[in-house]
């Protein structure tokens, strides 16, 4: 093998490689590996091709990547509830030859850089630090952030279980302690609360009365400047902006048409990291078990 190799001027490894996929019984023919090779690149071709070649398929693409699924989970999609079989890579071929990128999530919505600040510790010295948190083993331990707009005092409450994912967005007109609350106390009833992991927001400050209201519900709390560790509920925060950008008055924000049309995106598109499953499906199973 070596000494073919450096007659060539190629690899030992490379010469090791084609005698072994290329050999027809045992036996290297270079004309029948040529047509091994031939037939190779063919099928990969027409692999990356598969979406143009089949209506079925550009069909499907075109309508997931209007709703901004990602070329992961549309091949997830296809193969778990159509059973047609088709890789991200060919997925993103055609989309580029079709100029459809412009759906692409992360091309719409780039993440700017931002200044990183020193570690600093918590001004309220008994709060539990996220260093603390208690690895998750079922729904109930939730991510709280809050969307918040220029032009008025209405906010958006983004709660998302760090198990299932499962999305919960709630308008409140004003920030207030009280408003707060009533949703914990919602989210509670409907789906269960074990632990609320959030920020350093100033509405959290009676974070103490908040877990005697709760009944046992305990809150961990990111280091100052690092709201970056509840990264759940962060990344949930730039998908909802893609529907809801900034500079938009939150007031003008409709219960029944957007948010619900937002909540139904998030928690009833599969994800990759699901298994291509719903965060709807796992937190109902979740739920059942």
């Amino acid at each position: 093998m070596r000494s073919i190799a450096k007659a060539l001027g190629r690899s030992p490894n490379t010469i090791t490689r084609e005698l072994k996929e290329k050999r027809v019984r045992g036996v290297y023919v270079p004309k029948k590996a040529q047509h091994k090779t031939y037939w190779r690149r063919y099928r990969s071709k027409r692999n990356c091709m598969k979406v143009a070649m089949s209506k079925a398929l550009s069909d499907v693409v075109h309508e997931k990547l209007e709703l901004l699924w990602s070329p992961e989970r549309i091949a997830g999609y296809t193969k778990r509830e159509l059973g047609l079989l088709v890789s991200k890579k060919a997925i993103y071929k055609y989309a580029k030859s079709r100029c459809l990128e412009r759906n692409f999530f992360w091309t719409r919505n780039k993440k700017k850089g931002g200044r990183k600040r020193l570690h600093a510790s918590p001004a309220d010295i008994g709060k539990r630090l996220i260093d603390t948190r208690p690895t998750v083993t079922s729904s109930g331990h939730w991510e709280l952030d809050f969307i918040v707009s220029s032009r008025s005092g209405t906010v958006l409450m983004v709660l998302v279980d760090r198990w299932t994912l499962y999305t919960v967005i709630h308008r409140l007109e004003r920030k207030t302690h009280e408003g707060v609350l009533r949703v914990f106390a919602h989210v509670r009833d409907r789906y269960g609360i074990e632990t609320i992991t959030t920020d350093n927001d100033i509405v959290l400050a009676k974070w103490r009365e908040m877990e005697v209201s709760l009944h046992g519900v305990r809150f961990f709390f990111c280091h100052p400047y690092h709201s970056w560790e509840k990264g759940f509920v962060e990344n949930t925060n730039r998908w909802i902006r893609s529907f809801i950008p900034k500079r938009r008055d939150l007031a003008t924000v409709t219960d029944d048409d957007e948010l619900r049309f937002v909540l139904r995106y998030l928690n009833e598109t599969p994800r990759q990291c699901l298994g291509f499953r719903t965060t709807r499906e796992l937190l109902l199973e979740n739920r059942v078990s």
